[in-house]
């Protein structure tokens, strides 16, 4: 069996995106089983007092799950690349999510399947379900190495040595096992401190398959002001590339968009396909190649194209009249 490649390695084989848009299907796809999370990070959209006049709060329905994954599973052609479940909430709170990570993977719609969570809910249980429903990565957010900064960051008394005990259990099972799935990646946010960053790194060196420290990033106002600088480049890629479905079968074309400004679609009321071929996300391309991403309120503050570690494609230039030509 072929071992599975470091999650930090993922992005190194990529496509010339200007060339190959618009795709015909979306690269990668992310799933919302839920928009609550356990955790108030002070550096979250959760701070916003309206964020749910917004967003839609709840989990994601088993039932409605099933109903869009078995579209992708209509929809011809190659697999997709991805499937993240993630979204704006903890994805382990809807006690669902292990069967979606089994009924994703039962019905082979992507070439991989990840979960992205705080690790506080993972239990024996979770650990079990999802290591024989064989998920590929598990990307564990790390907030802070120390008890008294992760009170301060998230807001809640969970203890890390917790957290660190459900990664060591997670690790002892799957090994016990004798499976090489699924993948641990533990990434923590740079503290710009490193006293703070190597007690992260001393702490889960052991435990993960990889740990990383990642760069902090604002990619979406929490008010209306336009971001002040200019950016690295006018067009988002995302769009292009990957669609994000809420707990509710919204679909929005922006993963950090929790004010719903780039929605084009409902997943519920028709298949994921018609979605991605549909006059609304068509336009909504047009409007980024034409460079009126300022139109849209949720692009227009946002601060994404300025991060180098995370725009890894590059649109400028390309001509809207590529999307009436292919």
């Amino acid at each position: 069996m072929q071992a599975l490649s470091r999650y930090s390695q993922l992005k190194t084989s990529r496509i010339d995106l200007g060339s190959a848009i618009p795709l015909r299907k979306p690269f990668t796809l992310l799933f919302e089983p839920a928009s609550l999370c356990n955790f108030r990070c002070i550096c979250c959209y959760y701070n916003n007092p309206d964020v749910y006049s917004h967003m839609p709060k709840g989990l994601m329905k088993f039932d409605d799950f099933t109903k869009i994954a078995e579209d992708l599973a209509s929809w011809e052609g190659k697999k997709i690349k991805v499937i993240r479940i993630i979204g704006f909430g903890e994805p382990l709170i809807n006690r669902d999510t292990g069967k979606m990570v089994e009924t994703l993977k039962r019905l082979d719609v992507a070439d991989r399947i990840e979960i992205t969570s705080n690790g506080s809910l993972l239990t024996p249980a979770v650990s079990r379900q999802l290591i024989d429903a064989e998920l590929d990565y598990l990307r564990i957010s790390i907030y802070a190495a120390s008890q008294q900064r992760h009170e301060a960051v998230t807001r809640s008394k969970i203890a890390i040595e917790k957290i660190a005990s459900n990664v060591a259990q997670l690790r002892r099972l799957r090994d016990e096992r004798k499976r090489e799935k699924p993948f641990i990646y533990v990434k923590m946010l740079d503290s710009f401190d490193e006293e703070e960053n190597q007690r992260f790194f001393d702490r889960y060196a052991d435990l993960a398959d990889e740990v990383a420290l990642e760069k902090p990033h604002s990619w979406l106002s929490n008010d209306n002001a336009p971001l002040q600088g200019s950016s690295e480049k006018a067009i988002c890629p995302q769009p292009f590339k990957m669609l994000s479905i809420r707990c509710n079968g919204d679909v929005i074309v922006c993963d950090p968009d929790w004010k719903n400004n780039t929605k084009v679609g409902n997943a519920l009321e028709e298949t994921v396909k018609d979605i991605w071929n549909g006059h609304a996300l068509h336009d909504f391309w047009k409007m980024q190649l034409e460079n009126r991403r300022w139109e849209n309120e949720s692009c227009r503050n946002c601060s994404f194209l300025m991060n180098r570690e995370y725009v890894l494609d590059d649109l400028d230039g390309v001509s809207p009249q590529i999307l009436e030509e292919r």
